[in-house]
Order: C-alpha cells, then sequence, then structure tokens
C-alpha cells in the first residue's frame, strides 16, 4: 500500500515538474505581469564583462553565480553579447532555478546600428533573429534588447528611425515565428535635451518598442528624488503607454556604495509607473563598479566573493525590505494610447513622427503548430540540442530523472494486485483518476495556449507612414549618406551654488571642462550628457517635441548641479556600452568571422530610381523642417504685435490718469 502511494505520488510530481516551471513575464499597458497576474519588478545586475564575452555558455559558472545573486536577492540579469554557434541550455536552467530571469542584447560589435551612418541591413538582420532563435524558448527571458545608447545626442537622431524599424521587424519576425510574445525594446543613455523627445518617439504610432530602459547614474551616495533628478525623469514619462525602468544604475562617488535609490525606485515614489532597476555591475573590473570579484580579476571564473566597497551588503538589505506588490493584473486598466510622435525641427529632432520605417519586410514563415509539437516532443525528453525549452508555461523539457512512466506504474500495480487490500485497490484507483484528471486538464490548457497563438489575427506588414498600395521603402539606405542638420546651440550655463566638495576629483573636472572631457572618449564611452538638465535652455527644449510634459513643481530649495557620465563624441560609433569609465574600441572581429555570422544574406541591389526617391524623401523633410519653423517665427510675431498693443493700450491709460 505504501509502495502504490509512493508510485502515485511519484507521477503526479513528474507532472507538476514538467508542466510547472518559472512563470513567463508579458506587458500590459505600463507593467511587466507574471502569469498569475502579479505585477513584476526588476531586481537586476549587469553580468559580463568589458569584452565581447558570452557569459552564459558554462553551466556550472552559472550555477555558482546564480547561488550567490539569489542570496543578494537578484531576479534578473542583462547580458550584452551572445555567442549563437554556442549552447546556452546550461545557464539559462541555472537561472531559472534559481528564479532569475534574463535580458537579452541582440546587436553585437559587428551588427549594431551605426549612429553616424544609420542603416538596418539584412545582415544585421540576420544577427539579430539568431539571436532571438537562440533564447525565444526559454521561459526565463525577459526581453530582447535592440539597442543600447545608439542615440546620444539631438544631431544623431535620426538613427531613431532605423532602431525603430528593426524593432519593428524583430517583431513580425517573433511572431512569424510563433515564439511567445517576448517583448523587444530600447535602452537609452540619460541626455536631458534629447530622453524625453526619444522616448515619445520610439513608443509613438502603432509600431512602437515594447519597454524603455533609462541607463542612469545620477544618484550618488544618500542623494534624493529630486536631488537627483528621478522626480524630473519620473514626470517626463508620466503619460506614457510602455513599461519604463532603469537599465544601468549605481553611482560610486560613494564608496560603499549605499544605494538608497532602490527605496525611491521600488518604494512609494516611483513603484506605480517605474519596474525596477538593473545594478551596474557584477564583475569588478578596473572602473571600481562591482559587487563581486572572482580569484581572476576582471573574470568570471571560479567562486565570486562579494566586495564590501561594492556595496553588496547594502544592496542585499534594500532589496530584502523592498518589495512592492504593485497592482494586480484583475484590476489594472491599462492606458493603451501611445503617446504622440514628435515633429522634426530645423535645429533639434531630425525626425518627422510619421515617416516610413524602413523595415526589411523579410517574410517569416509561421511554425506555430510545429513549435507546438516541438513542445510535446521536448517535454518527452526527445527535443534537438537546439530546442530543449517548451514554449509558454510548458516549464523545463525534459523528463524528470529517477521517476517511473506511467506504464511502467501500471504494470507493477498489476504485479502486486493479489496481494493488496481492497480499500488499497479503491485508493490507486482514486489516485490514477485524479492523475489523469490532472494530465488532461493540462494538455488542454496547453492546446488552448497554442490554439490562440495559431488563431492570433496577423500583424499588418504596411510600413508605418505609407499608404496601401504605395511601393514599401527599400530594403537599405545608402550608408554614405548622412543626414546632416546643425545642432542646437546651448545657452552659457549659469552659476549654481558650489557643491563640488560633495564630489570626487574627476567628477569637478568633468563639469570644469565638458568639452575637454569629450574630446577624450573612446568609441565605447557614451551616455548620459555632462549639462545639467536644469540649466537646458527652455527656447531649446520647445523645439522638441510637440507633446507638452507634465509641468514640474519648482523646489524651494536651489538643485545642486546633477553628476552625469560622459556622452561619447558624435564621430564614434555606437558600439555596446558597458559604463562610463571605457577609453579603448571594442575589438572589431577579423574579416573572416564577419563573413561567417553577420553577412548570411546578400544585400538587395540599389538602383538610380531608388537613391532619387530617397533624396526626394530628404528633401520633403528638410521642406517640413523649414515650414514648421516658419510657423513658429510666425506666430511669435503676432504674439510679439499683440504684447506691444497691450502694452500701447497700458501707456495711453497711464497717461490719461496723470492728467487727470
Amino acid at each position: 500500500m505504501n509502495v502504490s502511494r509512493m508510485w502515485a505520488v511519484a507521477l503526479l510530481l513528474q507532472f507538476v515538474t514538467l508542466v510547472a516551471g518559472i512563470s513567463t513575464i508579458s506587458i500590459s499597458g505600463t507593467k511587466f505581469y507574471q502569469s498569475d497576474g502579479s505585477q513584476f519588478y526588476i531586481k537586476g545586475v549587469a553580468y559580463g564583462s568589458s569584452n565581447s564575452i558570452d557569459v552564459l555558455t558554462s553551466a556550472s559558472q552559472c550555477t555558482k553565480d546564480a547561488a550567490l545573486m539569489q542570496t543578494l536577492g537578484v531576479n534578473t540579469i542583462r547580458v550584452y553579447f551572445i555567442d549563437t554557434s554556442a549552447n546556452h541550455d546550461g545557464c539559462m536552467s541555472a537561472f531559472e532555478d534559481a528564479g532569475i530571469y534574463v535580458l537579452v542584447a541582440l546587436d553585437s560589435t559587428w551588427s549594431v546600428i551605426n549612429r553616424n551612418s544609420p542603416k538596418w541591413t539584412t545582415a544585421q538582420y540576420s544577427n539579430f533573429t539568431a539571436v532571438m532563435d537562440a533564447f525565444a524558448n526559454y521561459n526565463n527571458t525577459l526581453g530582447f534588447v535592440a539597442g543600447n545608447e545608439v542615440i546620444n545626442e539631438i544631431s544623431t537622431s535620426n538613427a531613431a528611425l532605423y532602431v525603430k524599424a528593426s524593432a519593428l521587424d524583430l517583431k513580425k519576425y517573433r511572431d512569424g515565428k510563433g515564439y511567445r510574445d517576448i517583448p523587444v525594446g530600447y535602452t537609452g543613455a540619460d541626455v536631458p535635451s534629447l530622453t524625453p523627445t526619444l522616448q515619445n518617439y520610439l513608443a509613438c504610432g502603432s509600431y512602437g518598442i515594447d519597454f524603455y530602459g533609462q541607463n542612469d547614474y545620477n544618484w550618488c551616495g544618500s542623494s534624493s528624488f529630486t536631488a537627483s533628478g528621478y522626480s524630473d525623469e519620473y514626470a517626463e514619462a508620466s503619460s506614457y503607454s510602455i513599461p519604463i525602468f532603469f537599465s544601468e544604475v549605481g553611482c560610486t562617488t560613494v564608496k560603499p556604495r549605499p544605494f538608497t535609490d532602490q527605496t525611491a525606485i521600488l518604494g512609494a515614489d516611483m513603484e506605480n509607473l517605474w519596474s525596477g532597476a538593473i545594478v551596474f555591475e557584477w564583475l569588478e573590473e578596473a572602473n571600481d563598479f562591482g559587487l563581486v570579484n572572482y580569484t581572476s580579476a576582471g573574470v568570471i571564473s571560479g567562486t565570486p566573493t562579494p566586495i564590501a566597497a561594492g556595496g553588496f551588503s547594502n544592496l542585499m538589505s534594500q532589496w530584502a525590505t523592498l518589495t512592492p506588490t504593485g497592482t494586480p493584473s484583475s484590476s489594472y486598466t491599462p492606458n493603451l494610447t501611445p503617446p504622440s510622435c514628435p515633429s522634426s525641427t530645423a535645429s533639434g529632432w531630425l525626425i518627422n513622427g510619421n515617416a516610413a520605417l524602413p523595415t526589411l519586410n523579410e517574410a517569416a514563415v509561421s511554425t506555430r503548430k510545429t513549435a507546438s509539437s516541438t513542445a510535446t516532443t521536448s517535454s518527452a525528453g526527445t527535443s534537438s540540442a537546439g530546442s530543449t525549452k517548451s514554449t509558454g508555461a510548458a516549464g523545463k523539457s525534459g523528463t524528470a530523472t529517477g521517476l517511473p512512466t506511467l506504464s511502467t506504474s501500471k504494470a507493477k500495480t498489476k504485479k502486486a494486485r493479489s496481494g493488496i487490500a481492497t480499500g488499497a485497490i479503491a485508493g490507486i484507483a482514486v489516485g490514477v483518476v485524479a492523475l489523469i484528471f490532472l494530465a488532461a486538464l493540462g494538455a488542454f490548457l496547453l492546446w488552448r495556449r497554442h490554439h490562440k497563438q495559431q488563431t492570433a489575427p496577423p500583424l499588418d506588414l504596411t510600413p508605418e507612414g505609407l499608404e496601401v498600395g504605395e511601393p514599401p521603402p527599400k530594403p537599405e539606405l545608402d550608408s554614405n549618406v548622412v543626414v546632416e542638420n546643425p545642432v542646437g546651440e546651448h545657452l552659457a550655463k549659469p552659476e549654481l551654488p558650489d557643491t563640488s566638495s560633495i564630489l570626487a576629483p574627476n567628477i569637478r573636472e568633468l563639469h570644469s571642462n565638458p568639452a575637454a572631457t569629450t574630446s577624450t572618449l573612446g568609441p565605447a564611452e557614451m551616455g548620459n550628457s555632462p549639462i545639467s538638465k536644469h540649466i537646458v535652455s527652455i527656447g531649446h527644449t520647445s523645439e522638441l517635441s510637440t507633446t507638452p510634459l507634465t509641468p514640474k513643481t519648482d523646489s524651494v530649495q536651489p538643485k545642486a548641479p546633477i553628476s552625469r557620465r560622459p556622452v561619447a563624441a558624435s564621430s564614434n560609433d555606437a558600439l555596446k556600452a558597458n559604463a562610463p569609465w571605457e577609453t579603448e574600441a571594442f575589438p572589431y572581429p577579423q574579416v573572416e568571422t564577419t563573413t561567417a555570422q553577420a553577412q548570411k544574406t546578400p544585400l538587395s541591389p540599389e538602383t538610380e530610381e531608388d537613391d532619387e526617391l530617397r533624396r526626394l524623401e530628404e528633401e520633403e523633410r528638410r521642406i517640413d523642417a523649414q515650414i514648421l519653423e516658419s510657423e513658429r517665427i510666425r506666430a511669435l510675431k503676432e504674439e510679439k504685435l499683440a504684447l506691444q498693443a497691450r502694452k500701447a493700450a497700458l501707456l495711453e491709460a497711464k497717461e490719461k490718469a496723470a492728467r487727470t
């Protein structure tokens, strides 16, 4: 009798293991949700090194790191580079066992969108989709990042057109392949004159990104919600329609880092809009941003050891006490209205909101039925090396080791039936019936999930901004032609209270000579502008977007200048931006590597008609910008005439009063 019950329990555990797994994450409005309807907040760390190394290939190393991350309170890691030829099953399984999700970068040093000569080619598309194929079937894949700090100033804002096009093509590919709706988003640098407009543009219209991550190093030491500028960033995103979170944080001017910013991010100040933060970074390198180190400096190998100066214990204490519950999906009514698309200006933002996206319109063959059958096969333990995870809520693939099959259990039960009492037989029968019912229920739920995916309406393939019947945009624009517009001049910086004593010497040098600092940056440095967002001229900001921002209440006390990490010069290429200290360019691969990994699909040839069409489109955008500028000037003149008339009336009334 006891043996029979043990077999029944074993069968039930096997079924639960195959069906449960880690909860997948989905998006509703501005929030991330787990499959049980509870809101998900990111408590993450940047996991990797400054070199282009895939850190998700060693299962034993990932198991060691995942154990310590679990102790720290991590539920998300961000990785910056993926080798699509490697196997990632072991690492993804180790992090899944620890309850940790993975935010995956789609680009690499040879497929990143170049800010100075932006384009979106079939070679880049092949690289991006290869990464998506490698991670789409893992339940703990949180999302894909289509670009990191590609645009770092207004003069390179035309690159946003190609970032948005790449995200749209990737979402079409995802849906065509039958993958679950894994979000595709972007992470940007903290540039006050650029960020609000860039956020609105990438999310506006029918083909926006799924989430926006903000890299921000402004909260230093025991700063505050207002002094750090977090209150301004919160106000700027108050009407956002997609999730937003901090994709890099962790100022190091105060050691050990107190991480008091987490109280604002995961507390009452921001939890109703912001979805958490990712701390930079896990590995200790020459930059002193690390939380742990290893036996070999700068290399993830061996047993990780927490660093006191890095603030490991402080961060663990903060996260242990910050457990926001948010809004259950059943009680949440999302705002599905995207922000208005900003218009271009002569000396500011370079893209009209309704400009056609240069998508490739690559056709992805639907494999929803194939994906369903693959998931079923994988559950039986016969999946291929490249598909060891089942999609949706199927959990981990493979049969649990050491557990009997259903046929084996029945054989053993039949063999011992003669020696079992009638009550035991009845108990076994009830257990088997219950198990069959649970199996049927699980199969029905899985079938309904795949059925919904199969019957989902197809995504409109018409590029944004084009009328039906017009020719689609060509696959690739000429990379030798870059739209050039003058960069808006900034007003002189007003005098602010001297708070340099609280900053490290290198930060004071950055504020005292931002031009010299910018000129010395290498290609891998990108991010925050050295100009405080509190001294950006009002006139210049008004040109960036036609959508008014939420008014901000002036503080009673004057604000101290916010320390920002330097932004890369516009002449440098946009590569993987790990953090503010990088001064050396990341090594590009050899020609053989580029040919093998990047240029998998030949580029479509251009014709003279394509060149002429491109020139006409550029001329049209230039004329639109001039029209908007002339309308603005005309409105200002009318406003001035009205003021002069009012002034004359007041002077006349004053003279009459004096005469009487």
